[in-house]
């Protein structure tokens, strides 16, 4: 036996405290990472799970389109600690070299707002279809250099095919060419994640930077539908290098996420990005594939990605309510032990951010899938985790050494969020390898002290997280 088995019977009150900074039991801000995985000040592996919330037009900022504290006590309350936040280069700056303060001010002010609530953020730098001029979103119309091609109204996503004025707008950003003052384009764009990261630098809970959301290769994309190693070296490495210089003049100690071309999404290429930002650098991925078995080829060739050392961030995947398919994509992350935010929080989980989350402003199908087990913080490496949703049962396990090989400490605790969500009745564990400490919504594990393997069993019903009555 590699420990006791203990059947613990505590009979608690569900809640979920405010971020204690300095407590051993949650994720210890700022984060870094050993290898794929995302690690505290404590050399614990920290899951994120979370969700996007990217406002793409007018009200531009989060504040103006009704994000605020009931949305981020709502998502604490979830159990979700992450947030993709999304930030548009248009807004940032609306003229060639002029930035609008007032802009970035608000981006700054919903981090914080996230902050007091223990949720992580990632600044997401978010386009698609490059921007307004070529029927897109995200950079302005003065740095939409399309040298006069046909630009046919074509929607999301035929647009990245069809639009030759899209695609030449794509190479000449990738080419650096000269904005309307004759500055290169991308020092312009540097300038503004510049500015954004000096107004979040100094926030423990900003989780980094994603550079690009979903880049597009440009004209010659065909060579990226089974990968094309040639053109990120050429165009997205030298971005990437750029931005990152930009962001470690004003911020050292947040994470730098690049994404690969957004073919990679969709399950048939790999790619050789690695390195970028380093050393805390992150590997951004959405998964969009078109069929289950696609959705984990995407995934594993993330996996396959991390073993160069970057960690590994589903940023993206759902744009859905239906509650099998969301469960599935998410069972396939937790069989890889990857973390994940969803798409999207104001039309996915919560239909009118105008309006408090609540009643009929929630879609309860996606909480339904969305809301489950997690092991917020492990005191050593994930090894397995499986949630049946139907039965409630759930198991876990990880090796009481760090991913570097080196012992865990037991006096940091290993937390695992189990939602009242999901255990309306409370639940009963069975724990080897370990010391239940605390059997709430949150399991609380002291490793004992010759154990190299914990497990961790949980079913539906019994006293640890049952309300008491009144």
């Amino acid at each position: 036996m590699l420990g006791l088995v203990l059947f613990v019977a505590i009979v608690v009150t569900a809640c979920v405290p405010r971020p204690n900074f300095d407590s051993p039991v949650g994720p210890r801000p700022e984060l870094g990472h050993s290898g794929r995985w995302f690690t505290d000040r404590y050399g614990r592996v920290i899951n994120l799970r979370g969700v996007n919330f990217v406002q793409k037009f007018p009200p531009i900022s989060p504040a103006a389109a009704g994000f605020g504290e009931d949305d981020a006590r709502f998502l604490r309350d979830q159990g979700f600690n992450a947030v993709r936040l999304g930030v548009v280069f248009g807004a940032v700056m609306p003229q060639p070299g002029v930035v609008d303060q007032a802009y970035i001010d608000s981006i700054a002010s919903t981090v914080h707002v996230l902050a007091h609530e223990g949720i992580f953020t990632l600044l997401d730098f978010h386009q698609d279809g490059f921007g307004p001029a070529v029927h897109g979103n995200g950079f302005p119309e003065w740095a939409t250099l399309t040298d006069g091609l046909p630009n046919p109204p074509d929607p999301f996503p035929t647009y990245y095919l069809t639009n030759p004025a899209l695609q030449r707008a794509f190479g000449n950003f990738w080419a650096n060419a000269p904005g309307p003052d004759g500055v290169p384009l991308q020092t312009h764009y540097a300038d503004a994640v510049r500015a954004i990261a000096r107004s979040v630098a100094t926030e423990p809970y900003v989780l980094g930077y994603d550079l690009m959301n979903e880049p597009w290769p440009g004209t010659n994309w065909s060579s990226c539908l089974t990968g094309c190693p040639d053109l990120e070296a050429s165009l997205t490495v030298p971005f990437a290098n750029r931005m990152t210089a930009a962001i470690r003049g004003v911020d050292r100690e947040h994470f730098v996420f690049t994404e690969p071309f957004v073919l990679f999404n969709f399950g048939s290429s790999d790619t050789s990005l690695s390195g970028l930002g380093a050393p805390l650098s992150g590997l951004s991925f959405h998964v969009y594939a078109t069929t289950p078995a696609l959705d984990e080829a995407v995934m594993d060739h993330a996996l396959a990605a991390g073993t160069h050392g970057d960690a590994l961030l589903a940023t993206e995947f759902g744009a859905i309510t239906d509650t099998a398919t969301i469960r599935r994509t998410v069972d396939a992350f937790d069989r890889r032990l990857l973390p994940w935010m969803f798409w999207s929080y104001e039309s996915e989980v919560v239909p009118d951010v105008s309006v408090p989350p609540g009643g009929t402003n929630v879609h309860e199908s996606s909480l339904d899938a969305l809301v489950r087990p997690s092991p917020m913080a492990t005191n050593g490496t994930p090894a397995a985790a499986a949630f049946d949703a139907d039965t409630g049962t759930y198991d876990f396990s990880y090796a009481t050494t760090h991913p570097d090989g080196s012992a865990a400490d037991p006096k940091y605790r290993t937390s695992l969020l189990l939602p009242h969500r999901v255990y309306p009745d409370g639940y009963t564990v069975t724990v080897t390898g370990a010391t239940v400490r605390t059997c709430s919504t949150t399991l609380v594990l002291r490793n004992d002290p010759n154990a190299t393997n914990v497990t961790v069993h949980v079913t539906r019903g019994g006293p640890c997280a049952k309300p008491t009555l009144p």
